[in-house]
């Protein structure tokens, strides 16, 4: 559809400052617009589609990527969980929603899933392109951490074996150490060893896991059998 000479000056000059997210004051500072004029060109770009809304009083342009504008509308933030595991190709199953680790709480917006982690657990990602993403190994550490956010365990082993020949193990370990949570070690521990990962490896998470019992799959039932080796309970 053709747009008008206004129009296509604010979409220019919007694409030009790389406001691929944008409010209705964020076109009244970069074109001194006023706020009526703002809205109703707004209103005019959404009408032909060229432009979306995204959350309460965001817009975004249509063609704009949906980890790009999950991503820029929780800041700080990154792709990971499910969202990063189907990135990278591990996980053939594509999610309804796309999982964000956020440094911030912020409410599910549209199909946008935000999930908090605290400062020290925000690390591990990479901007590829306009996207910002867990690197394969956080991926993996936080599908650990929150495995009802990556499809649940049984999802996770499978993007894990997948991935084996692609990540760094001496990364894995040390960002499953970084994040100082024993359930993601034992987790980890056991999917590898059934993955037939080397006792050394083994040996070197199984110092870290503490004591008590956790759960296999949190978003599961207590039941099953315990797995002394791995203090787990096996539940899925």
């Amino acid at each position: 559809m053709q747009l008008s000479k206004l129009e296509n000056q604010v979409y220019e000059e919007l694409r030009k400052n790389n406001f691929l997210i944008f409010k209705i004051r964020d076109l009244c500072l970069l074109l001194n617009f006023s706020r009526i004029k703002a809205y109703n060109i707004i209103k005019s770009l959404k009408k032909k589609k060229i432009i979306k809304k995204n959350g309460k009083g965001f817009f975004s342009f249509n063609n704009v990527n949906d980890f790009v504008i999950a991503q820029r509308l929780s800041y700080p933030s990154y792709i990971s969980f499910w969202s990063a595991l189907n990135y990278y190709g591990f996980s053939d199953q594509t999610p309804r929603k796309i999982f964000v680790a956020s440094a911030k709480y912020t409410k599910e917006i549209n199909n946008f899933k935000y999930v908090f982690l605290s400062k020290k657990k925000f690390f591990g990602y990479k901007q590829i392109g306009e996207i910002v993403i867990a690197e394969k190994e956080k991926a993996i550490i936080d599908s650990l951490l929150f495995p009802k956010y990556s499809g649940g365990i049984k999802e996770i082993s499978k993007s894990i074996l997948a991935a084996l020949k692609e990540i760094n193990i001496k990364k894995l370990l040390d960002y499953g150490l970084k994040i100082n949570n024993k359930a993601v070690l034992r987790r980890m521990g056991f999917i590898l060893e059934n993955a037939g990962a080397s006792k050394n490896l083994l040996n070197k998470i199984k110092l870290h896991i503490g004591r008590g019992y956790e759960l296999l799959d949190p978003s599961l039932k207590r039941e099953g059998y315990i797995n002394k080796k791995w203090l787990l309970y096996i539940n899925c």
